[in-house]
């Protein structure tokens, strides 16, 4: 089983407004049969083709194979704690929930006075050429594509995408650094364990722990001085902490030293609430006493207790899912005036939906 980026796991995040991102390659055979006639579902008295769907299908599949391989529609993916669902079946209701919100946006439009200008217009033609032009003949004829259905979709996706904007420029949804802060740190970790070849873990005597504790002391005390410390592997005590920490995991081979990134609750987590509170006392390029634990005892190193690409990283990922969030909300309310009794189990043709293959056979 795998577990996906939060930019990947859900396509009502990543995929939305999809015919309005760099078009895809087009021109793949797909082994597809199906009555142009059929329809996938009716969502507000609108029949939805298979050929519409199949627009977005093909997006989410090309951009998936191309970021995972074509074995993802083989895998389970991790959907909540304990929970995990077939990669293809996350896929096929993520495509349907996508088109519904494309709808249901459509027809906020004039609520927020949203139109597409002339300009749009005039790309989402370009982009219509663009696209048609790369789909084969098998494509076309199986799907019952046209030119006409491609431009609505993507003229669909256009103001959809407008309304969208309008609706999170208001929100004004926003995330502190505070709140996104992820932390970087080394720990030389002197374990008080260990663990056999059957798995078995075993704990340090006292003696064994006492043992430990020395060699840790021993350790800052080099980190504290480091013009007198020359490590076996040529390393000078007058070089950087960072590069003396990691000598120093070498030399007394601490196997599980390392940095790590995390944020203030994944380290309360792991380490508890006072080793927590105890790093966010050191300053950046400074390393912590002796530090002990019930898996035995640390020196921290503290990098950067913001470090700014991961915490932009995760500020720009909190960003995202707030702004699911909040308009799900809207979609929520918005399905229950348009199409109360529509639901993804009850409304859609999975027959139908089938003749769309994303496992190649």
């Amino acid at each position: 089983m795998i577990k996906l980026k939060t930019s990947k796991k859900y396509i009502a995040a990543a995929m939305i407004f999809a015919f309005l991102l760099p078009l895809m390659a087009c021109g793949k055979e797909e082994e597809i049969v199906a009555s142009p006639k059929d329809t996938v579902f009716t969502f507000a008295g609108e029949n939805i083709p298979l050929g519409e769907v199949y627009l977005y299908a093909i997006t989410v599949k090309e951009d998936y194979e191309e970021t995972y391989g074509k074995d993802i529609w083989k895998t389970d993916i991790s959907i909540a704690r304990d929970a995990s669902a077939n990669m293809e079946d996350v896929t096929r209701r993520d495509i349907i929930d996508d088109i519904v919100h494309v709808k249901l946006l459509d027809s906020r439009a004039n609520e927020y006075k949203c139109a597409l200008t002339e300009e749009e217009m005039n790309q989402v033609s370009s982009e219509t050429d663009a696209f048609y032009e790369k789909l084969t003949d098998d494509q076309i004829e199986s799907m019952d594509l046209s030119y006409e259905l491609v431009q609505r979709v993507m003229q669909e996706n256009a103001l959809a995408k407008k309304v969208y904007d309008l609706i999170i420029d208001e929100a004004g949804i926003e995330v502190s650094d505070e709140d996104a802060r992820e932390t970087t740190f080394y720990d030389l970790y002197f374990e008080c364990y260990a663990v056999a070849s059957s798995g078995d873990v075993t704990k340090f005597s006292e003696d064994e722990r006492e043992a430990q504790y020395e060699r840790a002391l021993q350790a800052y005390n080099t980190l504290i001085n480091p013009i007198e410390s020359t490590f076996n592997d040529g390393t000078s005590g007058s070089n950087s902490n960072s590069t003396n920490i990691e000598g120093l995991a070498e030399y007394y081979g601490l196997h599980n030293a390392a940095y790590y990134t995390m944020t203030p609750s994944e380290i309360e987590g792991i380490y508890g609430k006072d080793i927590m509170e105890s790093l966010y006392n050191l300053d950046d390029e400074s390393y912590s006493l002796v530090t002990e634990s019930e898996y035995g005892y640390h020196i921290f190193y503290m990098k950067a207790l913001t470090d700014r690409d991961a915490t932009n990283k995760r500020k720009s990922e909190l960003i995202v899912s707030k702004r699911r969030n909040y308009m799900q909300t809207h979609y929520t309310e918005w399905q229950k005036e348009t199409d109360p009794k529509f639901t993804y189990e009850d409304s859609v043709d999975f027959k139908v939906f089938g003749t769309i293959k994303f496992l190649d056979e």
